[in-house]
């Protein structure tokens, strides 16, 4: 049995497979397995993965039907062994120093997670990449038991910079082993940040480094309608709401004001999401009028503390229903992210090689 078990869901990342897999195998701790997940590939993603596969007895394959990262992740969990379990995206890159750091870390003060900071990387370029400088990654830090709730589980109620991605973490497995109440509620949007919700709530100890081990790529928005976004949304915030009137009472409306404050900045994506689709303006209107009425957005869009840090028109368009502004700023935002998206696909040709 392996140290640990490197868990990579894969759903047609092509060419960029390479990378991910050529900076495990680099690794200089040896005692790992690999568990390539493919979610229903349709590219020539398992192709390439079966190169590796064929070469080193550690590397294994499972394929699924496309069930979408959720379940991946959680199958490759299920399939592990190993003491501990650490994910990585199948387009993304770890240092080949990762997994010697974060085992001989982890081991030394007992860590139920241990995180790292991430590198994003701008494009193919080697050059163009930024740390998180945020105060949670200036020093290490051991965090055990109101430490983990008064330090970093509130990063994932008010959005702080604290990572909420599942990658760039090492989990205890048998952690992660009783997963799934939160996750059992959300389709895709968010799944990472409800899921280390989870786990750093179940956590005793948990060990943040400074050192920027896991590589991941700048990505723009998605160009694909998600149906479930806002359903998504709104079962996040009473998870959210949940966590705080469970295990923040003595400060709950400090916290309250982060949840709410996190779905009404969540709003206009579920505004520009409509227009990747093939609704009609009339479905979008009845789609605006549905969001505007839904009790989660009404709670928080009349918590003042809350609608004081937005736009006064945008806070007035919701509580009036003003579909007509609303749809305009849907629109609006879709229309920035087709430059966005465009000048993203720009600069990722270039390259510095």
């Amino acid at each position: 049995m392996s140290k640990v078990s490197i868990i990579v869901p894969v759903y047609n990342a092509g060419d960029k497979l390479h990378r991910c897999l050529q900076s495990i195998m680099s690794q200089t701790f040896k005692d790992w397995n690999l568990l390539i997940i493919d979610d229903g590939c349709s590219d020539n993603s398992i192709a390439i993965a079966r190169q590796y596969e064929i070469r080193d007895d550690r590397i294994q394959i499972y394929h699924q039907p496309n069930s979408g990262s959720i379940a991946a992740r959680c199958k490759g969990v299920e399939l592990s062994s190993s003491s501990y379990v650490m994910f990585v995206d199948a387009d993304d890159w770890i240092d080949n120093l990762m997994l010697k750091r974060m085992i001989s870390i982890a081991e030394a003060v007992d860590a139920d997670i241990t995180v790292c900071n991430l590198v994003k990387v701008l494009g193919k370029s080697k050059w163009i990449r930024k740390t998180n400088r945020s105060e949670y990654f200036v020093n290490e830090k051991l965090y055990t038991g109101d430490e983990i709730f008064s330090g970093l589980i509130p990063a994932f109620l008010h959005g702080h910079s604290f990572p909420a991605q599942m990658h760039g973490k090492l989990y205890k497995r048998e952690l992660l082993q009783t997963d799934g109440h939160f996750l059992s509620r959300i389709h895709f949007f968010g799944d990472d940040l409800y899921y280390n919700l989870e786990m750093f709530i179940k956590a005793k100890t948990v060990k943040v480094i400074p050192d920027g081990l896991y590589y991941y790529r700048a990505g723009g928005s998605t160009s694909k309608y998600m149906s479930y976004l806002f359903k998504d949304a709104v079962s996040g915030y009473r998870i959210q709401k949940e966590v705080v009137e469970t295990y923040y009472i003595q400060n709950q409306d400090y916290h309250l004001l982060g949840i709410r404050l996190m779905l009404l900045n969540t709003f206009p994506t579920c505004l520009r999401n409509m227009f990747l689709g093939s609704l009609s303006k009339q479905e979008q209107f009845t789609l605006i009028n549905e969001y505007c009425s839904h009790p989660a957005v009404q709670e928080s869009v009349n918590f003042e503390a809350a609608a004081s840090r937005c736009s006064p028109e945008f806070i007035k368009a919701i509580r009036e229903k003003n579909v007509s502004y609303l749809y305009k700023m849907g629109r609006k935002n879709y229309v920035k992210s087709l430059f966005k998206k465009t000048l993203m696909n720009t600069v990722s040709k270039i390259s510095f090689l």
